[in-house]
């Protein structure tokens, strides 16, 4: 289906999802999303209107950018319905002091288990993020630790947890450097 309309539409609304991905942290969906919407369609209308290349190769670029905005729309409308609506968005208050629980109890691999949960349930959660990062730094994985505290500060648009990310943040690079410092 190479109509203009339809096109058009099906581009505009895959770049507002991918922008969506890219304004809210999601940096690598939105990235790809665009750079896959923007080059497929690309292709296929050099392809098409500069070189007349009509036929199953040429089509199939067509093909791969609408499944792409089609797959970016979908997959951002399935993370906002599951993100306010599912089982574990209902409960997220029960989900979020239960991690707590497991955390100060000692018990972190079920913290960690806890906040994964609810992490796959709804990536913009950045008090999430950085209550994952803590468990993580109290089992010495650093480096997951700040990729979390990365996450929470990308995904908090109001700068709600952005002191608290930061000094954490800093607070799990601090050994890194020490080690650096002593050896």
């Amino acid at each position: 289906m190479d109509g203009f309309l339809v096109n058009l539409l099906l581009f505009v609304c895959g770049q507002l999802a991918a922008w969506h991905y890219l304004r809210t942290g999601r940096l690598a969906v939105g990235f790809g999303a665009t750079v896959l919407l923007w080059g497929l369609l690309d292709a296929w209308l050099v392809a098409h209107y500069a070189y007349r290349l009509d036929g199953p190769p040429w089509s199939w670029l067509l093909v791969g950018f609408q499944a792409t905005a089609v797959a970016t729309v979908a997959t951002l409308g399935f993370g906002l319905w599951r993100r306010r609506w599912s089982k574990t968005a209902r409960e997220r208050t029960r989900w979020f002091g239960q991690g707590l629980a497991e955390y100060l109890r000692g018990d972190l691999v079920a913290a960690v288990a806890t906040f994964r949960r609810l992490l796959r349930c709804d990536p913009w959660d950045a008090a999430a993020w950085l209550a994952l990062g803590n468990v993580l730094r109290c089992q010495g994985n650093l480096r997951k630790a700040r990729a979390c505290y990365r996450n929470a500060l990308r995904v908090d648009r109001e700068g709600v947890y952005r002191d608290h990310a930061r000094l954490q943040l800093a607070r799990a690079a601090e050994p890194a450097r020490s080690r650096a410092a002593a050896g």
